[in-house]
């Protein structure tokens, strides 16, 4: 069975993390992700989005990366505010918070893109929460083997209320969270770049590397908080004023 194949497996079946990936190239690991989601998709409906990670100069320097990182949102991952998920579904089950842009275009190999340019290629944004699973990763997990692992994704849950792109303010978003009477986030301009930079760096990666991205699809534009646990079951919100609420379950 190769590298790719235990990794898929790893993730389809909740199993821990897949060992031995440590010191594999950026490139090797882009190239495993690319195998591993392929898999992934034919279980889990194709693809249904996209994510960008560790989008603040901090956290590219803890995890040694020349740019952010990356990972895809599976289609029957893809739920919408008031969804129930099972805690046991999830070996270390984690949230962020983040702004949800919607692809009103398909954007395709051979252009470079960047804020400006992404911007038609837009047609709303809204609040959401990313959901993932952290798959019990070591303390020593480098930034290739999480990678290869989809940067942990396992879905996102998606508002109702959607922007134009031309309303979406991210510097004065106030960003408010609660898990159940706990909070989790109260701040504003929490968001980690601006939503189109990110767009235009995942689009470059993924189109750069012969891939479509396509009209409806969603896009995680970076986490307003560190990873949040969730280790009960209850209730989350989140509001993003002009953006609108969004709430899930955990059962």
């Amino acid at each position: 069975m190769t590298d790719y194949e235990d990794v898929a497996q790893t993730i389809l079946e909740g199993r821990p993390f897949a060992a031995g990936l440590n010191d594999l190239s950026l490139e090797a690991a882009f190239d495993t992700q690319d195998r591993v989601v392929a898999r992934l998709a034919e279980a889990q409906g194709g693809f249904g989005g996209y994510k960008i990670a560790w989008n603040l100069p901090a956290l590219m320097e803890k995890f040694s990366m020349p740019h952010p990182g990356m990972g895809r949102v599976m289609g029957d991952q893809v739920y919408q505010s008031g969804v129930k998920l099972p805690l046991s579904d999830y070996q270390n089950l984690m949230i962020e918070t983040e702004i949800i842009a919607r692809l009103s275009r398909d954007l395709e190999p051979g252009h470079a893109h960047d804020a400006t340019s992404v911007r038609d290629a837009v047609d709303g944004f809204t609040t959401g929460f990313e959901v993932l699973d952290r798959l019990g990763s070591p303390a020593d997990a480098t930034a290739p083997a999480i990678i290869c692992h989809n940067v942990f994704n396992a879905g996102l849950v998606h508002g109702t209320t959607w922007i134009a792109p031309s309303e979406l303010d991210a510097a004065h978003i106030r960003t408010v969270s609660h898990f159940g009477d706990a909070e989790v986030i109260d701040g504003v301009g929490k968001a980690p770049q601006d939503p189109f930079e990110a767009i235009a760096f995942l689009a470059n990666h993924f189109c750069g590397r012969g891939q479509v991205m396509k009209a409806g699809q969603l896009i995680l534009c970076g986490s307003h908080i560190p990873l949040y646990p969730i280790t009960q079951t209850g209730r989350i919100t989140l509001s993003m004023g002009p953006l609108g609420d969004v709430s899930f379950e955990v059962v």
